[in-house]
């Protein structure tokens, strides 16, 4: 809600993450105001305002604020001073108003796999870049060694180019065969190469990839969120997950990790943040971090 640079990306947001109603990514439904918009308000209590802050050093200042108009609208407000920009959200769809917003380029990898000619499409990308694609497969070759080469093609028989993995077998395997963790890192590092985003939303990062090979693979996210300048949030419900997340970022240079766990505290659900050293001392306790 805070990096949409319009009410079309807000209105996809039920579609995000996970299928919404409809049941189609980027599609929106009627009913995603009721099954997510009105969902948003603790319980449904959609009278009470939502209002989230940012805190810069000492500084506090308002991010944005959710709430209902008397119409019965959902309203997200953003920006500070007496003219905000506002977003407003019904059934029938949304609009916004007040001057444009300043837009963080986002990218979102959600828990479902991208389609396979935009993967294509990505790697194409990444080829055109200087280094793109040696980069690409170093990064790739940490997670499985045994691959040689990529290559973009359009096999006989077929209607559309692919990309096609080279694992040193007499054929070459489509991106499609490879597992479904080899391929979502694949469409990662290319959106990440290439999209010139600031910020990245990893929704479950552990579905489909094997526990053992998780340091490497932050070690991979780590890399390029250093050489493009991407912060990156990522939720799990893994512990193995997060400790391995603390030793790949505990040998870079310059440790730039947290975890945020959200937990009820006097029956609030409240964020609450592990530095470097809690969860040093939390992971070697064997304390519950999730």
């Amino acid at each position: 809600m805070l990096l949409a640079g319009d009410s079309n990306q807000l209105m996809q947001l039920p579609s995000v993450f996970r299928s919404n109603v409809s049941g189609q990514p980027g599609q929106r439904s009627n009913d995603d105001f009721p099954t997510f918009w009105q969902s948003l308000f603790y319980d449904k209590q959609i009278a009470a305002d939502v209002r989230v802050t940012a805190t810069t050093g000492s500084e506090t200042a308002p991010a944005f604020q959710l709430r209902t108009a008397p119409n019965g609208l959902v309203q997200i407000l953003r920006g500070p001073g007496p003219q905000p920009t506002v977003f407003q959200i019904s059934a029938g769809g949304g609009g916004q108003s007040g001057r444009k917003p300043q837009v963080t380029p986002f990218i979102v990898l959600s828990t479902r796999l991208e389609h396979p000619t935009r993967d294509a499409d990505l790697y194409n990308q990444v080829t055109l870049l200087e280094g793109g694609e040696e980069r690409l497969l170093g990064l790739l070759r940490e997670i499985d060694p045994r691959l040689q080469k990529l290559r973009y093609a359009k096999a006989p028989g077929t209607q559309v180019p692919l990309v096609y993995a080279h694992f040193g077998l007499k054929n070459a395997l489509s991106m499609t065969q490879t597992g479904q963790g080899f391929s979502k890192l694949f469409s990662l590092f290319c959106q990440m190469l290439v999209s010139k985003a600031k910020v990245l939303l990893i929704d479950e990062i552990e579905n489909g990839l094997y526990y053992e090979s998780m340091p490497e693979i932050w070690k991979g996210i780590a890399t390029l969120a250093a050489s493009e300048d991407i912060q990156v949030f990522a939720t799990t419900h893994s512990r193995e997950c997060i400790v391995a997340a603390h030793g790949a970022l505990s040998k870079t240079p310059a440790y730039d990790f947290a975890l945020h766990r959200l937990q009820r505290v006097k029956g609030r659900i409240e964020a609450v943040t592990h530095d470097r050293q809690m969860l040093d001392v939390a992971i070697k306790s064997g304390m519950e971090v999730r």
